[in-house]
């Protein structure tokens, strides 16, 4: 059986600031979310798709599906990574993998799976760009 090669790995330092945690001094189950959408954000913008020109351009990415699972807490003033594999699961849609762990230990915080589709100017689905094949795999069927 051919296997397939791992997708890169993109991986974004965060650190963990108050206005990030909850009145317990955890951070905020919504504030993953933002940690998940910058390392997006960083990878589509080092495919050479920054922030303003996805604004302005032909092509539109937008989250279709999310399942995020919490397993630990992290804590005010930590430093955290963020992991991300993206792989191609349509010509239409890629699928994001992001884990949050601890910086310098394998504590797994929290884990999302985000599917992004491509949509034109008009909100209807579109391919996605060829120009983004570097940052995923395909998977095949």
């Amino acid at each position: 059986m051919h296997r397939m090669p791992e997708p890169p790995e993109h991986k974004l330092p965060v650190r963990v600031y108050l206005e990030d945690t909850d009145a317990q001094g955890f951070v905020y189950h919504a504030n993953y979310l933002r940690f998940f959408e910058r390392a997006r954000s960083e990878i589509l913008d080092g495919a050479g798709y920054p922030m303003h020109a996805i604004a302005e351009g032909s092509h539109r990415f937008v989250v279709y599906d999310m399942k995020i699972r919490f397993r630990t807490p992290a804590r005010l003033g930590e430093r955290l990574e963020i992991r991300t594999r993206v792989e191609r699961t349509s010509g239409y849609r890629v699928t994001f993998r992001h884990e949050a762990t601890r910086a310098g230990d394998a504590t797994m915080l929290a884990t999302a799976e985000v599917d992004v589709v491509s949509l034109d100017a008009s909100g209807k689905l579109q391919e996605l760009p060829a120009a983004l094949s570097a940052i995923w795999t395909a998977v095949e069927g």
